[in-house]
């Protein structure tokens, strides 16, 4: 279940971060205008960009996109995506460009994750 929008789990992350916003968008290879953006609700990051946040901040896809699951990405989002699959696949139709980007992140991510461990798919 979804408890946060990405603009509250950006702007957490980045108000924890010491730097600023210019060296934050050094970090993630992003103009500062970028991240104000991100900061405001008005555009969200690109998949690639989102991977990249991930890695930096040590938090996983799931949570970054909102959902109640461990911050650091323990497997645990696994359940609730199956749980709900039905709706999801239902709102894929219906999302905008950049949700179904997330979404589709977060299964690329998940799926990479099954993979390093080891599991036959």
């Amino acid at each position: 279940m979804k408890v946060a929008t990405n603009q509250e789990r950006l702007n957490e992350l980045f108000d924890a971060d010491p730097r600023n916003d210019t060296a934050i968008a050094a970090e993630l290879g992003v103009s500062k205008q970028t991240v104000s953006m991100w900061r405001h609700g008005t555009r969200s990051p690109k998949k690639t960009v989102l991977l990249r946040i991930c890695e930096v901040y040590h938090v996983s896809l799931e949570w970054l996109m909102g959902f109640d699951v461990d911050k650091s990405g323990n497997g645990k989002a696994l359940p609730i995506v199956i749980k709900n699959m039905n709706q999801f696949s239902h709102l894929l139709q219906y999302m905008p460009p950049d949700d179904y980007d997330y979404v589709v992140a977060a299964f690329e991510r998940a799926y990479q994750r099954i993979k390093e461990r080891g599991v036959e798919l």
